[in-house]
């Protein structure tokens, strides 16, 4: 593999882009160099971890790589800063771009003597409440390969969206109700969060909001140190308060599942198929 690649580039620590690094690396032998951001270097054992004891411990499927390969692989990985140029050797030259999406997610550049390309990842062109928007050069290119997931849905406005979920939420907690929300451990999780932490202190709401998933809360502590790559509403907030310290969520206990009275709870995955 190391004749056949000059590098491994990673985009984001989502499992369908990074998932079979591990294995990569410490299974196959792959010893080239491997990039990513740094906030992608940061989070991707956390999530590999995680899908590990999924998989292997709970599941009793095969074990592909172990905690171990795992500990590997990453001291491996070379972290790259948005727009820093890297010269691979000496034909490839890399590059990387803010691709929105997640948090640490990038597009990538590439240029080979005259011929240059670039490789979108995944990317979101809106800003959310916690990432910016996807933000390239203006680059003569004689290839451009993107991620087309959802590229021929059309949506409508998210604000009706969230109007629409907060008042669900609330309706819910005021009639005495459990609100149970499925959701994704990083990215997702936050984003809700902070559009339900930001209703509760308007709304003057008493009811607790928990999160139900170990992940989350250690992906949260990354979050609030890497606010360079957050959205710019995030980074103004932060001068005087972190909008990841959340002022009403708190982190769920097993011993709270049978407690009366309402409450609002974050559980892990978003695809309902896991849990306890």
């Amino acid at each position: 593999f190391d004749n056949a690649l000059s590098c491994v580039i990673i985009t984001h620590f989502h499992m369908d882009h990074v998932g079979a690094l591990p294995y990569y690396t410490e299974v196959c032998g792959y010893n080239g160099p491997v990039y990513m951001s740094y906030p992608t270097k940061a989070l991707s054992p956390l999530m590999l971890e995680d899908y590990r004891r999924v998989m292997v411990d709970r599941r009793g499927e095969e074990e592909l790589f172990t905690t171990a390969h795992i500990a590997n692989c990453m001291k491996k990985v070379i972290a790259v800063d948005l727009k820093q140029t890297i010269q691979v050797d000496e034909d490839l030259q890399i590059r990387a771009y803010y691709a929105g999406h997640v948090l640490g997610a990038v597009m990538v550049y590439a240029k080979v003597g005259d011929a240059a390309i670039v490789y979108t990842g995944d990317y979101n062109m809106t800003t959310d409440r916690h990432l910016g928007a996807a933000k390239i050069d203006r680059l003569q290119l004689d290839l451009l390969i993107s991620e087309s997931t959802y590229a021929t849905t059309i949506r409508g406005s998210k604000y009706p969206r969230e109007r629409e979920f907060l008042q669900a939420v609330h309706k819910c907690v005021a009639g005495g109700g459990k609100a149970l929300i499925p959701s994704f451990a990083l990215g997702r999780a936050q984003e809700l969060c902070m559009l339900l932490d930001d209703y509760w202190e308007r709304m003057n709401i008493k009811v607790p909001i928990y999160f139900s998933s170990g992940l989350t809360i250690q992906a949260n502590m990354y979050y609030k140190m890497l606010i360079s790559w957050t959205s710019q509403n995030v980074k103004e907030k932060h001068a005087t308060h972190n909008p990841f310290d959340f002022k009403n969520v708190k982190d769920f206990d097993r011993s709270l599942i049978h407690a009366p009275g309402p409450c609002v709870l974050f559980a892990t995955p978003g695809m309902l198929c896991a849990g306890f």
